[in-house]
C-alpha cells in the first residue's frame, strides 16, 4: 500500500502507474510523493531531524504529523503552531505548520499535483493530436482553470471577499434588473483585504505563505515596488537560523501561492454553474435580441460591461497593485522560480506553470501602456478576458459593417471594447 495525504491506495490502482512516473522522473526514488507524503515511510517531513530545537518543540512535531497521518488535521494545526511557537527558527516546524494551514483548508494536494501532470501529458502530445482546451491551458489564465475545481470556495468564503453588497457605487455585481440579472458577476475586494477577510480558505492560505515566508530566499519571492507586499514585508526576512531551507519547504511555499491564484481566479471569473464565467456569458448575451431589444440598450449594456470588467481586473497602477489580478500574477512568477529552485521536482510538474508565466512576461514585456497602468495586469486581463474581447469583436464589427452605428455609437463601443482588453480590433483601429 502507498500512503498519499493520509490515505491508503492500492498497489493495482490507477494511482500505481502515476506514481511508478513520479518514481522515473524523480531520479532514483527521490518522488515528489516524499515531499507529499505523511506516512513514516514515504512523509520527508517526518525524516527531518528535530535534534537542533527544543525537546517539547520536537514532541509537538512529531505528534502533529501522527495527527496528519490519522487525518486530524486540526488538531495537528494545533500542534504544529505550539511547535512552532516553542521553535520560531525551526524550517521543519514552519514546514509542518504550514502544510496542516493548507490541510485545514480542505486542499487535495495530490490531487493538484496529478492534474498538474495530466495538463502537460496533454500539452506533450503531437500538435496534430493535441485538443483546443489543451492549447488553451498553455497560458496562465488556462493554467489556472483547468485546476478551478480543485480549490473549491463556499458561498460564505466568495461573500466574504465581495466588496460589501457586491457593488460599488451604482455598480452592482449580482443586479436585481437588466440585462444582466441573471449573470451575477463578484466584485472582489483587494487582495490583501481577502486575506484578511472571513474566508477559512483564504486565511489558512495566507497562513501558510506567512509561516514560511521567513525560510526562503529572496530568489523565491517578488521584491520591488511592484511586488508581493507580503515578501517583503520585515517579518518576511530570510532566518539566518542553522536549518537549510529544504524542498519540501519550497514545495509548500509554491503550492500556497498556487492555490490562491486559483482561488483568486475563480472569482474574477466567478462561474457557479462550473461552465463558462459570467463574465462572457454576459458578453455573449448581449446578441439575444429578446433581451437586448435597441442599439441604444446594446451600446449601454456594452459599457456596463466594460466598467465591472475595470472593477474586477483593475490595470490602473494604484488599483492593480492591490488588486487579486495582480497577486495571481505575483502569485504565479512565485511559483515559476520555486520550482525552478527545487532539486526534486519532475519537469513534467513544473513545466506547465514555468512555460505559462515566461510567456505572460513576454506578453507584459511587449506592451506600451501609454500611461498610468501596470503592463502585467495589462497581459493578464487580456488572457483573461480574451473569450469576451472575441465575442465583442464579432458583434461590434457586424453592427459597424452593417452601417448601423452612427459615429458617437461606434466611437462609444470601441472605447468600452478597449476597456477590456488590448488587443488589435481591425474596426475600431481604422478611420
Amino acid at each position: 500500500m502507498y500512503r498519499i495525504l493520509g490515505r491508503s491506495v492500492p498497489q493495482n490502482s490507477p494511482i500505481k502507474s502515476f506514481v511508478s512516473r513520479l518514481r522515473v522522473e524523480l531520479l532514483g526514488g527521490l518522488i515528489l510523493l516524499q515531499l507529499m507524503g505523511c506516512s513514516p515511510a514515504t512523509n520527508v517531513l517526518g525524516l527531518i531531524a528535530a535534534g537542533s530545537i527544543e525537546d517539547d518543540a520536537g514532541a509537538m512535531l512529531s505528534r502533529s504529523k501522527l495527527q496528519v497521518d490519522e487525518g486530524d488535521y486540526q488538531g495537528a494545526l494545533d500542534s504544529a503552531q505550539r511547535a512552532f511557537q516553542l521553535a520560531p527558527d525551526c524550517a521543519a516546524c514552519a514546514v509542518q505548520l504550514g502544510y496542516c494551514h493548507l490541510g485545514v483548508a480542505g486542499l487535495d494536494l495530490f490531487q493538484l499535483a496529478k492534474k498538474m501532470l495530466d495538463n502537460a501529458s496533454e500539452e506533450g502530445s503531437s500538435e496534430a493530436e493535441t485538443s483546443a482546451p489543451a492549447l488553451a491551458e498553455s497560458n496562465a489564465a488556462g493554467q489556472l482553470a483547468s485546476l478551478a475545481t480543485l480549490v473549491g470556495l463556499t458561498d460564505e468564503d466568495y461573500a466574504a471577499i465581495t466588496l460589501p453588497g457586491n457593488r460599488l457605487g451604482a455598480l452592482e455585481g449580482a443586479p436585481s434588473t437588466g440585462p444582466f440579472r441573471s449573470l451575477p458577476v463578484l466584485l472582489p475586494k483587494t487582495a490583501t483585504d481577502a486575506r484578511d477577510s472571513d474566508s477559512s480558505t483564504l486565511h489558512h492560505i495566507a497562513r501558510a505563505v506567512e509561516v514560511i515566508c521567513p525560510f526562503m530566499n529572496e530568489t523565491v519571492k517578488i521584491m520591488g515596488e511592484a511586488g508581493d507586499i507580503r515578501h517583503t514585508d520585515p517579518s518576511c526576512e530570510r532566518s539566518e537560523g542553522p536549518a537549510k531551507v529544504q524542498s519540501n519547504a519550497l514545495f509548500i511555499w509554491a503550492m500556497a501561492h498556487l492555490v490562491e491564484a486559483i482561488a483568486f481566479h475563480g472569482v474574477v471569473l466567478y462561474q457557479p454553474d462550473g461552465a463558462v464565467p459570467h463574465l462572457q456569458q454576459r458578453a455573449a448575451l448581449l446578441e439575444n435580441r429578446s433581451i437586448i431589444t435597441s442599439l441604444s440598450e446594446y451600446v449601454a449594456s456594452v459599457k456596463d460591461l466594460a466598467a465591472v470588467v475595470d472593477i474586477i481586473l483593475p490595470t490602473e497602477s494604484e488599483a492593480a497593485r492591490a488588486s487579486m489580478l495582480t497577486a495571481m500574477f505575483n502569485d504565479l512568477q512565485t511559483v515559476s522560480l520555486a520550482f525552478q529552485n527545487m532539486l526534486a521536482v519532475p519537469p513534467s510538474l513544473s513545466k506547465g506553470i514555468v512555460d505559462a508565466i515566461a510567456q505572460l512576461q513576454g506578453q507584459k514585456d511587449q506592451i506600451n501602456t501609454g500611461g498610468p497602468k501596470d503592463s502585467g495586469s495589462v497581459a493578464f486581463k487580456d488572457q483573461l478576458t480574451e473569450g469576451m474581447a472575441t465575442e465583442l469583436k464579432k458583434q461590434i464589427s457586424t453592427k459597424i459593417d452593417s452601417g448601423q452605428l452612427n459615429e458617437q455609437d461606434k466611437i462609444e463601443l470601441c472605447s468600452a471594447y478597449r476597456q477590456i482588453s488590448t488587443q488589435a480590433f481591425a474596426s475600431c483601429d481604422s478611420p
